[in-house]
């Protein structure tokens, strides 16, 4: 299996000629760099600028490769993105939680998840946080103006692939932090079990994320950071990928751990076997 990963929650996950990607944004995305695949599914879980802020214009270019491609988000979020796309009708999917489409022999299933909190918990994390935000109120006003014609409440849609060879991969986006309802984790543990779980983590989720890691029990872990370019432009903290996979790595020594830090990094993972094979 290869990963790509492009900065922010953009990664690119190809099996054979099959590439599904999640939440592509941004320059560093173009066509060329995903390298034409037989089959292209790109899957958005929501409206925020970062996830699907770019995505229009990336549909629109002129190398655009269309007819292999195909566009899977809520139907507030696929109405939005495919508006002058030239996007086949019949390729724009619109899913609400607990839907499923095949595609060229790959099955996505979609789910529900609520996303992680904006702010630190506790009054005072929280006021130092809203001070650094306003102490770039011109950063501050791009990143809200840049989301004022987007479908920001769009329903939150995770996704469980199945690829052709029957690999799993389940992209819980960022639905895995400390007030996740561990009921929906139950379900989606039971329902939607993969061999790989992609997730965002941010500095404050840390201490919960071996909760949910407990109940989905995958083989092997992705980990980003969902908003580290906004949390070095605000001067927040943010975590050592690293340190922390080699912590989560001691604690679950059947699961093998890796992280998505450098945008443009490419690698190939093997899938099902313990770590260390």
């Amino acid at each position: 299996m290869e990963v790509q990963y492009f900065g922010w929650s953009g990664v690119a996950i190809r099996r054979a000629d099959t590439l599904v990607g999640f939440d592509l944004f941004g320059d560093a995305v173009t066509w060329a760099k995903l390298d034409d695949p037989a089959t292209t599914i790109l899957c958005v879980t929501h409206g925020h600028p970062e996830h699907c802020g770019s995505l229009m214009r990336f549909l629109a270019t002129p190398d655009a490769h269309l007819p292999t491609t195909h566009l899977i988000s809520s139907p507030p979020v696929i109405a939005y993105v495919t508006r002058g796309s030239g996007l086949p009708i019949a390729h724009a999917h619109a899913l609400e939680a607990g839907d499923t489409v095949s595609i060229d022999g790959a099955r996505v299933t979609a789910f529900a998840w609520k996303h992680m909190p904006l702010l630190p918990p506790g009054v005072r994390p929280k006021i130092e946080y809203a001070a650094h935000v306003l102490s770039r109120p011109i950063d501050f006003a791009r990143i809200a103006f840049a989301g004022l014609p987007l479908p920001l409440r769009a329903p939150m849609l995770g996704f469980h692939i199945t690829f052709a060879d029957g690999t799993t991969v389940l992209n819980y986006a960022e639905g895995l932090h400390r007030i996740t309802d561990p009921h929906e984790v139950e379900a989606v543990a039971h329902e939607l079990s993969a061999d790989v779980l992609l997730f965002a983590v941010e500095p404050e989720e840390v201490q919960t994320i071996p909760r949910w890691l407990e109940m989905l029990r995958p083989a092997t872990v992705f980990l980003y950071e969902a908003h580290r370019p906004w949390r070095e432009r605000f001067r927040l903290p943010y975590v050592d990928l690293d340190a922390y996979a080699t912590e989560l790595s001691d604690r679950f020594q059947h699961t093998r751990f890796n992280t998505l830090i450098d945008p443009g990094q490419v690698a190939v993972y093997p899938v099902g076997s313990p770590p260390g094979h």
